[in-house]
């Protein structure tokens, strides 16, 4: 696979190439690639000649970024981006090796809403009442830490009742429509779990398995859309935003269930490995800096335990 051989090669020629080594990924990741390329490198350092591409426009790029509150992750997926593409182009011998493995990205401190207790019970005591198959996903998503395309792409064949856990295998998300032949913008489909960590068996808590059975249904049937037809997360959002309404609650988004369900887990001590596989982690550290976020209780409760172990 290689460029029709030119007197000089701009760095977005090296992207399109290094594009089409990733017929293999996932529609939506390379969606995600195209379009992070797209929106922040073909007009900033996209049109630069490779032999005249330096480590200082790369710096400048990600200073730029930063000063513009780019998110953490769309700068990671920049250098993965750009790291992967300036190897290929040494590979090819199209420019000289440039040297960016010491370009960090600066990790600001993130605050991630989480419901308070209070919330979370007024919550719990609303979706309790006059129950359906929704109310109850919502319920599982507080009690498992599932995400919406996880939960979304729940069927009742992922349900064991007897061992009281579900299995989480595939998830659904809408995606562009890259098909010419159909004029909806955007499309909805099922395909695994984000990373292989992230296919894994959940336990699920007593009472939420009893809420189940009531609407246990066809094992091929997706539990939200109670048929074969995909559920869409942007349905699930919705009736999760009305139901937030409905109770009083201030607008948070989706995640924050997932936040809250982690941040819960650590206040009643579960064990942080046992945790991190629960949410699909590929490491306890993802689990301790992205989604355990002790509260200012906690932090008191374990300084007077400090101070009653050492009172003894």
């Amino acid at each position: 696979m290689n460029l029709k051989r030119k007197k000089g090669y701009c760095f977005k020629d090296i992207l399109d190439l290094w594009l089409q080594t990733k017929e293999n990924v996932k529609v939506q990741t390379k969606q995600k690639y195209e379009t992070t390329i797209k929106t922040y490198l073909d007009n900033d350092i996209g049109h630069i000649l490779l032999k005249k591409l330096t480590d200082d426009d790369i710096n400048n790029l990600f200073i730029s970024l930063q000063n513009n509150n780019v998110s953490i992750s769309i700068q990671k997926t920049l250098l993965y981006i750009i790291k992967s593409t300036l190897k290929l182009a040494s590979k090819n011998k199209y420019c000289e090796k440039i040297e960016i493995d010491n370009l960090k990205i600066k990790q600001p401190i993130k605050k991630i809403n989480v419901l308070s207790k209070e919330e979370q019970i007024k919550l719990e005591k609303y979706l309790k009442e006059k129950i359906n198959i929704r109310k109850t996903c919502l319920l599982l998503c507080l009690y498992t830490g599932l995400r919406i395309g996880e939960v979304c792409g729940l069927k009742w064949e992922d349900i064991n009742f007897s061992n009281k856990t579900l299995e989480v295998k595939r998830t659904i998300q809408r995606i562009r429509n890259d098909n010419q032949n159909n004029d909806n913008k955007t499309i909805l489909i099922e395909s695994t779990p984000k990373s292989d960590t992230s296919k894994r068996i959940v336990p699920i808590p007593d009472f939420i398995v009893e809420l189940l059975s009531e609407f246990k249904n066809d094992k091929s049937y997706y539990l939200l859309s109670n048929s074969l037809k995909l559920y869409d997360p942007r349905q699930f959002r919705i009736f999760f935003e009305r139901t937030l309404n409905n109770v009083g609650i201030k607008h948070i988004n989706f995640h924050t269930l997932r936040h809250t369900f982690a941040t819960r887990s650590i206040e009643s001590k579960m064990d942080i490995k046992t945790l991190s596989e629960i949410l699909g982690h590929s490491s306890i550290n993802i689990t301790l800096e992205l989604y355990v976020h002790p509260s200012n209780e906690l932090k008191k409760t374990s300084i007077e335990n400090l101070v009653k172990f050492m009172t003894k």
